[in-house]
């Protein structure tokens, strides 16, 4: 019986896991794409989808430091004989990844970056050698490598000028290395974003994205040393002097057919994989849990998690665990009542639909905190697209949660962060749900006086806020009432339903009011409104359609912050 390959568990090094004969997902036609596609191409994908193995394979591919036949020669890109003849080992390749620069401090992730940045350097100290270089870039060299002191009266003086020398670093570097071999660079660099979105996390961001910026878009813009410029990321960060006035960028997020499927699995590699490792009989179940990553249009596995699955023989949860999240953590945090009702529309198996932004800026997140929050949950891999409508120039994207995995990652971790951001709303739910009725009124008020501010509930629709409220305030409940809201009940739309998992609870239909000058006398009277609403429209039907006898109606009116409560 032959000896099953060994799973590449954490292994991103394409030239190991070939040698050591590991199993792996045949990607190598990526270089074709790669060679037919723009001179500078930007591609995102979620974590944990092959971004750094790829990169890995495009390296020992192009680099003329090797010879890589023998790790080609069994793969699809062997075919491509006009490929393999005129491109296999025969550019120079600077590879640089900044997945692991994670540091809390400006000065650190400086210190981090200019580390890489010297270790590349270090792999090509030939140049100090050659006489293809005159006196002035190796000195250049020297000062970069420490070997030869940066020139200043003070330390101030001296750090300004040495990122003066990193910010054109690698621009520098492919101009040397052409200027030796008579051949432009292939430039790889994996996971860009990382150090800016550290920087935004931790606060130093406005000092750091002038530094790390001038640093790739010297080497991406204009660059005539350049034969071909590869990124990746988990997001395209616009605006940041990284990307503007790049010539034929051609960019790939999880919205495109562009390399849709050489990131991922695809389902008949799923298929081929699942069969290989005889857990075929386990397929229906596997795609159930894991499916649902929509790249371009075709549906796609995540890779982390099916080799686990196929090491460890368990349907589990393995890839919502392999990251902090903290920025998504952090956003969650700051949205408004809206976000956090969609949150629970969502785990209840509900979508949303919105505008995406493919040119995400970090700077601005807080300007338009939704949909900046529904883009990263795209990008990241968590939410998945399911349709798009509108024009091209501004088209809509209906989401929901990507799989059963990821729906983990929600009803443990978004949860969570919800209810330690709110107040302790789920005792307010307890008095009404336990027929203390006067004392919700009197809660419900102190938290709108107390809370919300006039522009909180000023808007355009001001019932959404109150419906985001209420939601916020039902977060403790979901293992005992399922959540609906605005869903068709009877003869017409509740704002929102509590329906009891156990028959012996009661079942609560909320209504908001907004006060109309020009039809109410006063708060009371529209309250009492909304009440009559809900009866004479039937708003127990859906309720009742469970077996619930007991229900308790709450119509709610309000006038920016004054609040009247009628309850039945």
């Amino acid at each position: 019986m032959e000896k099953l390959k060994k799973l590449p568990l954490g292994k991103s090094d394409f030239k190991s896991l070939i040698k050591n004969n590991m199993y792996f997902v045949d990607k190598s036609m990526l270089i074709k794409d790669i060679l037919e596609g723009g001179d500078v191409i930007l591609i995102t994908r979620p974590r944990r989808f092959g971004k750094t193995l790829n990169m890995s394979m495009l390296e020992h591919f192009f680099s003329m430091k090797e010879n890589s036949e023998n790790l080609f020669k069994d793969l699809k890109i062997w075919n491509e004989k006009e490929i393999i003849e005129k491109y296999l080992n025969k550019y120079p390749v600077i590879f640089i990844t900044f997945k692991d620069t994670k540091k809390d401090k400006l000065l650190s992730m400086k210190i981090e970056v200019k580390a890489l940045i010297r270790k590349i350097y270090s792999e090509h100290l030939y140049l100090l050698e050659s006489d293809k270089l005159n006196i002035l870039e190796k000195r250049y060299i020297k000062q970069l490598l420490e070997l030869e002191e940066i020139p200043g009266k003070t330390d101030e003086e001296k750090d300004a000028k040495e990122d003066t020398i990193f910010e054109s670093s690698l621009k520098n570097l492919t101009e040397f290395i052409y200027k030796h071999h008579g051949k432009k660079v292939i430039l790889l660099i994996d996971e860009y974003d990382t150090p800016i979105q550290q920087s935004y996390l931790n606060g130093y961001y406005n000092e750091f994205i002038n530094f790390i910026g001038n640093m790739l878009g010297s080497a991406l813009k204009d660059n005539e040393y350049l034969e071909k410029a590869v990124l990746t990321g988990i997001t395209r960060v616009a605006k940041e002097s990284i990307f503007t006035g790049v010539n034929n960028l051609q960019v790939s997020t999880v919205l495109s057919e562009l390399f849709n499927d050489k990131f991922g699995m695809t389902k008949e590699e799923l298929h081929e994989a699942l069969k290989y490792y005889g857990m075929e009989y386990e397929e229906e179940k596997i795609i159930e849990w894991y499916n649902g990553f929509n790249f371009g249009g075709l549906e796609i596995y995540n890779p982390y998690s099916i080799m686990n699955l196929l090491y460890e023989k368990k349907i589990k949860n393995y890839w919502i665990n392999t990251s902090g999240n903290k920025l998504i953590k952090d956003l969650i945090a700051k949205g408004t009542a809206e976000i956090k009702a969609k949150m629970y529309d969502l785990i209840e198996g509900g979508t949303v639909t919105t505008t995406i932004n493919e040119n995400l800026v970090y700077g601005d997140l807080n300007v338009n905190v939704e949909e900046s929050v529904w883009t990263l949950f795209l990008f990241t891999g968590y939410l998945t697209w399911i349709d798009k409508k509108g024009d091209e120039e501004n088209p809509e994207y209906t989401l929901r949660i990507t799989n059963k995995e990821t729906k983990g990652f929600f009803e443990r971790t978004v949860v969570n962060i919800l209810e330690e951001n709110r107040i302790d709303y789920k005792s307010i739910i307890w008095l009404l749900t336990n027929n203390k009725k006067k004392k919700f009124e009197e809660e419900f008020k102190k938290i709108v006086e107390g809370t919300l501010s006039y522009f909180d509930v000023s808007g355009e629709e001001p019932e959404r806020f109150y419906h985001g409220l209420i939601l916020g305030m039902s977060v403790g409940l979901q293992r005992e009432y399922i959540i609906k809201s605005n869903r068709e009940s009877g003869y017409g739309r509740a704002d929102l339903i509590l329906i009891p998992k156990e028959k012996s609870k009661p079942g609560i239909i909320f209504e908001f009011k907004k006060l109309d000058i020009d039809e109410d006398k006063n708060l009371k009277e529209c309250a009492e409104k909304g009440m009559k609403q809900i009866e004479e429209k039937n708003y127990e039907a859906e309720i009742k359609s469970y077996g619930i006898e007991k229900i308790i109606k709450v119509a709610i009116a309000f006038d920016k912050k004054e609040v009247e409560i009628v309850i039945k």
